[in-house]
């Protein structure tokens, strides 16, 4: 019998979850933090959690052959010092639709200026406010994994021209035109919103920095769904104040929570969200782990693999 630990803050709606798809012999323990995980490592074969906790434990499993992180991110589990001898499974297919939504509606909202309109309706203040329609303008979307290419979708829905940014030169459906990352000089200038979507490797530390930002168009607006540690933030603040582009949407950041004296706060080009455009729902992630149970215990190959040495 399999022995599963399940280390997630919704630990116990997960188990909940799992044991009502009946998916086998499958003993299962709880566990919403580090410090009471440890009383169940010794016998655990299978994690499923969330990488910054399964982190913190791995040095003390010996029998662990697979992990199923509950997040899209796995950044947390790639540190240079951290084991590597198990299969390490992540999260696609989930997160697309939620980043899409949050990528859209931002983007409208800029466009639209309802923040302004909410404002002015607080005053009872009767006043047509411009705006542009997303038609026509160019989003530039930089990775292109299961979530960028819903981006790209829903963008190209809404008529916007998409272009993007990936590893390879392969076509992607709704994308114009793919650029490879050295293309940035041709690439940047192109775009009305850049969206980045990129996870933390060592190849995307700091993709976007001075010399980028300073290719964009002035009226550019920078949106990182990603990781915080793909853009420069003190070169991105600096870009903000001096107006080197117009504005930027961020979810993430270099260290999150964001200080409280950063200051970006305070610049009102930038609309500032807690690392939350898309949250892992404990249904939508039970699937998962549970399609990929059954294949474990099969001897096939488990679906959305990482492969550590890219990082993703």
């Amino acid at each position: 019998m399999h022995k599963l630990l399940i280390l997630d803050t919704d630990a116990r709606q997960y188990k909940t979850l799992i044991e009502q798809r009946m998916i086998g012999r499958l003993a299962i323990a709880t566990a919403a933090d580090a410090t009471s995980a440890r009383h169940f490592l010794e016998m655990s074969d299978i994690i499923l959690g969330r990488p910054d906790l399964v982190a913190q434990i791995l040095d003390h499993a010996p029998r662990l052959r697979w992990v199923q992180s509950t997040f899209a991110g796995v950044d947390a589990l790639m540190a240079p010092d951290l084991p590597t001898g198990y299969l390490l499974t992540g999260i696609k297919g989930v997160f697309g639709p939620l980043m899409s939504e949050y990528v859209l509606a931002q983007i409208v909202n800029r466009e639209r200026n309802l923040i302004d309109a909410y404002t002015l309706q607080r005053q009872h203040v009767w006043q047509q406010q411009p705006y542009r329609g997303l038609s026509g303008l160019t989003i530039g979307i930089v990775g292109l994994g299961s979530i960028g290419r819903h981006v790209a979708k829903t963008a190209h829905h809404f008529g916007m021209r998409v272009l993007g940014m990936k590893r390879s030169p392969a076509s992607v459906d709704h994308v114009e035109r793919i650029f490879l990352p050295h293309q940035g000089p041709e690439f940047l200038p192109q775009v009305d919103y850049l969206v980045l979507i990129l996870p933390a490797t060592t190849a995307t530390h700091h993709f976007i920095a001075r010399k980028e930002l300073e290719l964009m168009k002035r009226n550019a607006v920078l949106i990182n769904v990603g990781r915080g540690c793909t853009v420069a933030q003190d070169d991105l603040t600096t870009a903000l104040r001096e107006r080197i582009i117009n504005g930027a949407i961020l979810d993430v950041f270099e260290e999150e929570p964001l200080s409280s004296d950063s200051p970006l706060w305070d610049l009102p080009n930038v609309t500032i969200t807690p690392h939350q455009a898309a949250f892992s729902f404990p249904e939508q992630i039970a699937t998962i782990f549970c399609r990929n149970y059954k294949l474990f215990c099969k001897g096939r190959p488990l679906q959305h693999q990482i492969d550590f040495a890219r990082g993703y």
